[in-house]
Formats: C-alpha cells, sequence, structure tokens
C-alpha cells in the first residue's frame, strides 16, 4: 500500500535502491510520514527497511526519485546539511565524556557556548539529571539509550530516526523503553521514524506502521488496524499469529460471506475480506488465536453428524471439532494446538483464569468464536508467507 498524500514531515516519492544489477533493497516506493507521527519500518533483516531509513537520513544515495522533509527537497543533501537525526543501535556514546557532555556535544559542535540550560532541561526529558557527571560505562544500557536520544533530541532535528535502538536490551528492560520513548516522543512533539523487526515494539510505540516484505511496503495502517484487517498472507502471520483456513465460498449476500472448509460451514463479515469473494471460489478464512474459545467436546454434544449448538456454544458462533495435539503453559495463558478436520495444529490461546484440567493432549474438543472476528484474504497467496520470518524476528528479539 502506497500513500502519497502531499505534506508530512517526510516523503519519499518514488524511491528505490538497487546495488549494482542485481539485487534491489528497496523497490519504487511513495510513502508520507504525517508531521508529529511516531512511525514504524517494520519488517524481518533484508526487507528493505534499515536502507529506507538510511535513504531519509542521506547515509544511501537513491537509484530513483526524490527524499522530501517538509517542502523541502532534500535528496542532493549530504546527511549533516539534512534536518535529521539518528539513534543508532550502538548508541555510539564518546566513553571519555561525561553524560552531561557527551549531550552537549552538538551544540559545543555548532559553537554554541551556553548550553547548561538546553542540557539540563534535555536531562530531565529522559529522567537522567541525576546521572549528568557519570560516563556512559557507569549507566544500564536503557540509560545510554536515553543518553543517545537526548544527545539527537538537543539539535532540535525536523525528524528523529531510530535504528533498532532497542534492540541490544533484554526484553523486561525493552519493554520498559518501548513506554519511554513513546512518551519522549509525546513530550517532545517531534517526528519519528522507527526501524525495528520486532512486532510487539511496533505496535506497542507507534501510532502508524509500515510493514515492509522484500523491499516492499505490503501494508500501511494504525497497529490495530493491521492486526484486525491483515490485507495479505505475510501481514497476517508477520504480526502476531494467524490460522488461515483454505475454504470455498458458498455464499455472499447481506453482507456475509459463507464457506465450507472440510464439509464445515464458517461465515465472515464481507467488511473483512480483503478480497472481492464470488461463490463456488477460493478463500483464505483467517482467526487469531486468542479470539478463539476451547470447551471439552463433552461439554457442546457436539458429534460428526450434529452441528446444533447447546446452550455452551451459541448457535452463530463459528465451531469445529477437534482434539488436543499439544499444550504449552506460557504464564498469562495456555496455548493449545488442535488437529481439526480444517487442518492441523490450529492454534488456540486461553488467558490463565480458570484452567480446565481436561484439556490436555489427546481430549476431543471445540474450537468456536464469532464470525465477527474472522476475516478473508486472497486464496492465490501463499499461506505460509511471513511465518518462517515471524519466527526469526521474535527469535532475534528474545
Amino acid at each position: 500500500m502506497n500513500d502519497t498524500t502531499a505534506g508530512g514531515d517526510v516523503r519519499l516519492v518514488g524511491i528505490s535502491k538497487t546495488y549494482g544489477d542485481s539485487f534491489t533493497a528497496v523497490h519504487p516506493l511513495d510513502l508520507t510520514v504525517p508531521q508529529g507521527a511516531f512511525f514504524a519500518l517494520l519488517g524481518a533483516s533484508g526487507c528493505g527497511k534499515t536502507t529506507t531509513l538510511r535513504l531519509i537520513a542521506g547515509l544511501e544515495d537513491p537509484t530513483t526519485g526524490s527524499v522530501f522533509l517538509g517542502d523541502r527537497d532534500v535528496t542532493g543533501l549530504p546527511p549533516y546539511k539534512r534536518p535529521v537525526n539518528t539513534v543508532f543501535q550502538s548508541y555510539a556514546l564518546f566513553p571519555h565524556l561525561s553524560i552531561y557532555e557527551n549531550v552537549a556535544f552538538g551544540l559545543r559542535r555548532r559553537g554554541i557556548r551556553s548550553v547548561k540550560k538546553q542540557v539540563g532541561e534535555m536531562l530531565d526529558l529522559v529522567q537522567l539529571g541525576d546521572f549528568a557527571s557519570r560516563r556512559p560505562h557507569q549507566l544500564s544500557g536503557g540509560q545510554q539509550q536515553r543518553v543517545a536520544v537526548a544527545r539527537a533530541l538537543i539539535n532540535h532535528p525536523r525528524v528523529l530516526l531510530l535504528d533498532e535502538p532497542l534492540g541490544a536490551l533484554d526484553l523486561k528492560l525493552r519493554r520498559q523503553m518501548q513506554l519511554e520513548l513513546q512518551r519522549i516522543q509525546t513530550e517532545v512533539g517531534i517526528t519519528f521514524v522507527h526501524v525495528t523487526h520486532d512486532q510487539e515494539e511496533a505496535m506497542t510505540m507507534a501510532d502508524t506502521v509500515a510493514v515492509m516484505n522484500g523491499g516492499r511496503v505490503e501494508q500501511l495502517g494504525a497497529p490495530a488496524e493491521l492486526y484486525e484487517n491483515p490485507a495479505t498472507t505475510f501481514v497476517a502471520n508477520f504480526l502476531g499469529t494467524s490460522n488461515l483456513i483454505a475454504a470455498e465460498v458458498t455464499s455472499v449476500s447481506g453482507g456475509e460471506i459463507a464457506v465450507t472448509a472440510a464439509n464445515t460451514r464458517l461465515r465472515l463479515p464481507a467488511a473483512r475480506c480483503a478480497t472481492v469473494p464470488t461463490a463456488g471460489g477460493k478463500l483464505l478464512v483467517g482467526i487469531r488465536p486468542e479470539k478463539i474459545s476451547l470447551s471439552y467436546a463433552g461439554d457442546t454434544d457436539d458429534t460428526d453428524t450434529d452441528t446444533d449448538a447447546t446452550a455452551t456454544v451459541s448457535d452463530g458462533r463459528n465451531r469445529i471439532t477437534g482434539t488436543i495435539a499439544a499444550s504449552s503453559f506460557l504464564g498469562v495463558s495456555t496455548q493449545y494446538l488442535i488437529d481439526t478436520p480444517v487442518g492441523p495444529a490450529l492454534e488456540v490461546y486461553v488467558q490463565n483464569i480458570e484452567r480446565d484440567p481436561r484439556l490436555t493432549p489427546g481430549a476431543p474438543v471445540t474450537v468456536h468464536w464469532s464470525p465477527d472476528h474472522t476475516f478473508g484474504l486472497d486464496a492465490a497467496q501463499d499461506i505460509g508467507a511471513g511465518v518462517a520470518t515471524a519466527a526469526g524476528s521474535a527469535g532475534a528479539a528474545s
């Protein structure tokens, strides 16, 4: 999905980057980052997100296209003449300077002598006012990251670029810093463009996310919109986990689509279908694991021929019978893999509230969910697109 809306703090117009004659890191792309946005470029290693960031910073020359900051074409300007600053994963703090002098460095380089007030305000913003006299090695990784942000922000850039800034932190500290960066961005109001491979990080911090794959933007939008209404199988699988079921469309009427998969009838809203379905055509039906409820089969009186629901499962819900193949206790929830007629290893997440001791491997179960929580995708796509990529990203992030 490309956005060519005029305006915004960053506009990429027909931008691309090719190395040699064979490798295209970024295919021609039009993209607008609104002023004051926290914008994330999300994707796995090699998807083109860092190259796109470097094109904005001026660290790479585009093969085609233009880079605009506001209404100014900066395509031909070197990095030091662009009103942007970049925070890298390595932080690149000066080990021989105090935290105060690290933050003041940019101001002093510009010949500004009276820096005390600005440095003090910036250290207070990142909540490090009491650490001004310390050296970088005396700070934690999260504190060093905040120093790097303060050093970049003190120059009042039009845009702050963040290249995997939390990648070196452990999980708990990374989650704390996600909220911290979000707070800082809200307070200063500067446009942030954040590159990450971590789906949770992008969805926690950003108000707009561009999911990149193979040098292209697969889908762009608010995190909730991308998660609830993925446009492609890659987005559905890369952002969290999706159960995708190959089905045949039996009818389309009244804003509702009816499909069958392995003689099981399922329904979904037409408004949540990313393609135009036709009766007799193929469709991939998607449902997120946390949207599914799991019941012991004996509680729902399921048989192979009788699909009428009891009071336990209302008649309007999508439902499939199956057998628990495996389960994993995750603390806040339990992950179940269910073998069903529509496919093996259907994933279900059950919140850890009241655990049913009967739900163990080998148990017969019924999985059921609201049709409103179901989405539809073009069946011509690769049903497994993004699965291995998401697993690799999750492994790198943990």
